[in-house]
């Protein structure tokens, strides 16, 4: 009798752990992105009922950086998950992710998935095969004059603007530089920036690109780095070897990214997401900033 029943233990457990499965059943995403663009994915989830389903963000792609990711379910046996990314590649990349279905914190099955995007360069028009088919254009009569005085005005004009530029230029240079420690500069810039009423205004675009220019006037106040020109990738690329950036790369990445959203994309962010972008430069200008060494005690005399 005992052996009866230890049998049909065995196969009601076969069976059981036979049922965990999860499988993806329906995909969507773009075969080509342009480089820097967000863009969606959606996968769709079949699953035992019963057990929770989870992503593994350590098995994402390192050549996406992934701003949103959010989960539906659509019925007991299935589950929509959908991800926005950023590509910051160029050519053929493989986006990876790994579903789990999950009971009690221990993973019972996985399903991993590849997807292949086409992440194209910007399109130049270098081509030495293009020629002007079109005949000169020669003007004649008062048409030469015309012409002759907008180039004129449009150099006295140009001539003007350096000549204004340089003296402010050699105006600033004579003034006396701002002399306070580069992270005392930058904090204080942070709160002028939100008593601005740039966001109370929806001006989010040009608090935005202040918000970045704080962040770039910091590194090169700082360390000395000159990022004004820089993209984000650029930046990224620029600071990631330095010591004191290396515990903050994956703050640093996520705030450019939130940026660039909405500078670029023209993404209309929360005043959680503010929030949350302010607090994190905060973070890296305090992280960064030399400390100061304590004090000596002072000796007694003898």
């Amino acid at each position: 009798m005992k052996k009866r029943f230890l049998l049909c233990w065995l196969l009601l457990s076969a069976a059981a752990l036979s049922a965990q499965e999860i499988n993806v059943v329906e995909k969507r995403a773009p075969e080509t992105v342009p480089f820097a663009q967000p863009f969606a994915l959606q996968f769709v989830l079949s699953h035992t009922p019963g057990y929770e389903v989870t992503l593994d963000e350590n098995s994402l792609s390192k050549d996406f950086e992934i701003t949103q990711i959010s989960s539906s379910d659509n019925s007991p046996g299935t589950k929509s998950y959908d991800l926005t990314a950023l590509p910051f590649v160029l050519g053929k990349s493989t986006f990876t992710v790994t579903f789990n279905l999950v009971q009690n914190g221990k993973t019972l099955a996985s399903a991993p998935e590849e997807l292949f995007i086409n992440i194209p360069r910007a399109q130049t028009f270098d081509d030495n095969n293009l020629r002007e088919i079109r005949p000169p254009l020669i003007p004649s009569g008062w048409l030469t004059w015309l012409l002759a005085a907008l180039l004129l005005a449009a150099l006295i004009a140009v001539c003007l603007y350096w000549y204004k530029r340089l003296q402010r230029r050699a105006r600033k240079i004579g003034q006396i530089d701002d002399t306070r420690p580069g992270n005392v500069i930058a904090l204080s810039k942070i709160d002028a920036l939100l008593d601005s009423g740039l966001w109370e205004n929806q001006q989010y675009k040009l608090f935005y690109i202040t918000l970045s220019d704080i962040l770039r006037e910091y590194l090169w106040r700082q360390f000395r780095v000159d990022a004004s020109a820089d993209t984000s990738a650029e930046l990224l690329r620029r600071v990631k070897n330095m010591p004191q950036m290396a515990p903050l790369m994956y703050q640093l990445r996520d705030f450019l990214s939130s940026g660039d959203l909405v500078k670029f994309a023209k993404a209309v962010p929360s005043e959680q997401i503010r929030d949350k972008d302010v607090k994190i430069l905060r973070e890296i200008i305090t992280e960064t900033t030399p400390k100061e060494p304590a004090p000596d005690a002072p000796k007694e005399n003898v």
